[in-house]
């Protein structure tokens, strides 16, 4: 099957699906959220344990981890500008080409271990970040999914009959 048809099949999938869409909202919502902590291409597993575990949808959690995933870097900067600014701490990463996948997970083991470290500055921000933007996913996808699903479905089903 190729790629491209795998990825209509999957998006049909999750618009038939019977879930309400606060499961559905609620299953995105959980999957994007292991991305903006490093965890060495586990994502994608967490997210789906995670709606499991609080039964959820599943599919929306698989893509909600899929589409976070490329976006690592951004996520990381973006939790190091807001721990340094909540904390009024510069930090050594200021632009995309300074994050390190290995600095990020250095420097979340260093805050977990000590509040004055460089490290606390990096998981403030990505605190901070999960609640902000699981907040604003939450209602966006649940706002989309309740509006839109019908209309996608029938135009997806047009297109590929």
């Amino acid at each position: 099957m190729k790629l491209g048809r795998k990825v209509k099949y999957n998006l049909v999938r999750l618009l038939r699906v019977n879930d309400s869409p606060h499961q559905v909202a609620l299953g995105f919502t959980l999957g994007f959220i292991p991305n903006w902590y490093p965890t060495f291409g586990l994502g994608v597993i967490l997210s789906v344990g995670l709606a499991k575990l609080v039964r959820a949808n599943t599919v929306a959690a698989f893509v909600g981890g899929l589409i976070g995933s490329p976006l690592w870097p951004a996520l990381f900067l973006l939790n190091y500008k807001v721990g340094s600014l909540l904390l009024d701490r510069s930090t050594r990463v200021d632009e995309l080409e300074d994050v390190d996948y290995a600095d990020a997970l250095e420097h979340t083991l260093d805050g977990v271990n000590s509040f004055f470290s460089k490290g606390f500055t990096f998981l403030e921000g990505a605190f901070i970040n999960t609640a902000l933007f699981s907040i604003f996913f939450y209602f966006i996808v649940k706002f989309l999914f309740k509006m839109y699903r019908k209309g996608l479905l029938r135009m997806i089903r047009g297109k590929f009959h």
